[in-house]
């Protein structure tokens, strides 16, 4: 595919833009422009300002009518709107991330996740897409076995069902003897039903992976063409799926059949389809699967937490009420960890003034009271020493692999004692870890965590 000038639209997660920002091209039909851009208000993905600007609340990309829009998580800088070497590099990376997430927190019998009816990740149709491609490349075309029986035909002779059909002569020493006979050839279907949609699935797939080949993404080209209409609705092709699978008993066709079975169910609750998006609404939960993968998360201390109890007045039956969970916990060297994965942008400025999007004081408290919590758990235990409590927030600076760039306190008597450091860790170096499937502890100096 020859790529056309501008074709990356490039955009930072909630930075404010007007929509004449994407109506680069004078040639584009407007009321089809307006169709997409209320899908996207819908869907929430878009979202509109007071003052009449615009904002993505999505990271990923948006095939938007003539040109692939690109929106990086809000962390990173952009010198402009267009795609720039150093762009392309990180959102290959960026990626491949997804893949690895996706596949991370699969749900069970679904590729995608819904909340309230809402679709909050657009992740799966890629990988599903890539996985049929894939299997096209290693197994061609669905193909049916058919047994054919003819009448003295040229095949081998059906002993079975010449017995059982045909009245023989016997001999004069009472042996049978069959002077006609049924034949059978296994023939394959030239054309079936399956195919058709696997047909049409392979031509949606060559085309939706045509917008990132300027990408050099790793995934195999194919330039598959297919102009048949496929008689039958999502459901009804879904259902043709399901009685094939009763007849077949080959691993590889049950394999294939499942999954374009879950392409066609992502297409049937996709609602933007045509705008083939790639991301997620939530890279705050992306980045707290990176770092609990990353610092090697102990879920195990998670259940020695109290719970809250509730009883009813004048009874003495309570019951134990859910109770607060932190993103990652673990031990090393006696030191207890306590860290909060944080999708946010904040900083000191020269002034000394916290500016940009920072935890609010619902988090603060709560990475408080885990503290407090876990200390009283282990104030006999000899095995922890020290406590780090500590926010984690993504940057692109490339500079160190982290820097802690302030420190909270809350003055009340309960929490005197206690500090969160605020640190923020360069990406490149987390993505690198969670890609190769390897812990990191960062050596953090003793003087900045006040470690004696």
């Amino acid at each position: 595919m020859e790529v056309k000038d501008n074709f990356f639209k490039c955009f930072r997660e909630f930075q404010r833009f007007k929509i004449s920002d994407l109506m680069t091209n004078t040639d584009i039909n407007k009321d089809y422009c307006q169709l997409q851009i209320e899908k996207l208000l819908q869907e929430k993905i878009l979202m509109l300002d007071e003052d009449e600007t615009y904002y993505f609340k999505f990271v990923g990309t948006i095939n938007w009518i003539d040109r692939l829009i690109v929106i990086f998580p809000k962390y990173r800088e952009l010198q402009n709107l267009n795609l720039a070497i150093e762009d392309k590099k990180y959102l290959k990376q960026l990626f491949d991330i997804f893949e690895m997430y996706n596949s991370k927190s699969k749900r069970t019998d679904t590729f995608f996740i819904e909340t309230s009816n809402e679709t909050e990740e657009y992740f799966s149709l890629f990988s599903l897409y890539k996985k049929l491609v894939e299997d096209y490349v290693q197994n061609n075309l669905y193909e049916n076995e058919n047994i054919v029986h003819e009448l003295l035909g040229a095949g081998e002779i059906d002993w079975m069902r010449t017995v059982q059909d045909i009245q023989p002569n016997f001999s004069k020493n009472m042996q049978p003897r069959y002077l006609n006979y049924y034949t059978y050839n296994v023939e394959e279907e030239q054309q079936n039903y399956i195919k058709l949609i696997q047909k049409e699935l392979l031509f949606k797939a060559s085309e939706f992976f045509k917008q990132f080949e300027e990408l050099e993404l790793d995934i195999i080209e194919l330039d598959f063409y297919f102009e048949e209409e496929v008689i039958g609705d999502l459901d009804y092709k879904i259902n043709k799926i399901d009685l094939e699978l009763r007849e077949v008993f080959s691993e590889s066709k049950i394999r294939l059949l499942n999954l374009m079975k879950q392409i066609l169910k992502n297409l049937k609750h996709n609602k933007v389809n045509d705008l083939n998006l790639y991301g997620t609404k939530n890279f705050e939960k992306v980045w707290e699967n990176i770092c609990q993968n990353v610092f090697g998360h102990q879920p195990e201390w998670l259940d020695v937490i109290i719970k809250p109890k509730w009883r009813e007045i004048n009874k003495d039956i309570s019951i134990e009420a859910d109770t607060l969970i932190p993103d990652i916990t673990f031990i090393k060297d006696k030191i207890f960890y306590i860290l909060d994965a944080k999708y946010y942008n904040c900083n000191f400025n020269e002034k000394g003034k916290l500016v940009g999007s920072k935890p609010g004081i619902g988090d603060i408290s709560k990475q408080f009271l885990y503290q407090s919590a876990y200390e009283d758990y282990f104030k006999n235990n000899l095995n922890v020493e020290k406590y780090i409590n500590a926010f984690l927030m993504p940057t692109s600076e490339k500079n160190l692999d982290y820097q802690i760039i302030g420190e909270i306190e809350f003055p009340l008597a309960i929490f005197s004692d206690k500090k969160i450091k605020v640190l923020k860790i360069n990406t490149e170096v987390m993505y690198k870890y969670y890609l190769n499937r390897s812990n990191l502890i960062l050596e953090f100096h003793k003087k900045d965590l006040n470690i004696n």
